[in-house]
């Protein structure tokens, strides 16, 4: 699964290093449901994310038995930037088996969201790779 903002990549956004962001028009381009696919620690993973004109976004992962999902806004840079903040995300909390026995719930932390540069190869392909740890995505439209 691709790698969320760093504190370092926050800093920036917060302290203006970044670009202006884009007019509203360039979010058309992301507008639509996208899907990838991949293998992380020998599991069979698939990430779906729909964008909407307006800079929202909910994504869905699934690893395996395993899935999350998160939701928020995006924005996007001229220089091909795109920038996620999470606003809600499930799950909200773990199962944790105590040594003797029984168990008890902990809180997830709130996802970071994440820092991309975005490649369009067509119309219908486009490639993530974390600003911050390299970590690559090709979603392709599915709707």
């Amino acid at each position: 699964m691709l790698r969320r903002i760093s504190v370092l990549a926050a800093a920036a956004v917060a302290f203006g290093v970044l670009p202006v962001a884009a007019t509203a028009q360039s979010n058309d381009r992301f507008a639509g449901t996208w899907r990838a696919a991949m293998t992380i620690n020998g599991m069979q993973c698939t990430l779906t994310v729909a964008m909407t004109t307006t800079a929202t976004y909910v994504e869905n992962d699934r690893c395996g038995p395993y899935a999350t999902g998160q939701s928020g806004t995006y924005r996007t840079f001229p220089n091909g930037l795109l920038v996620r903040t999470v606003t809600d995300w499930t799950p909200r909390q773990r199962y944790i088996v105590d040594a003797g026995g029984g168990g008890h719930y902990e809180t997830n932390a709130k996802p970071p969201g994440g820092t991309y540069r975005v490649t369009f190869t067509s119309n219908t392909t486009m490639v993530w790779r974390d600003a911050n740890m390299g970590g690559v995505a090709t979603f392709h439209r599915v709707l």
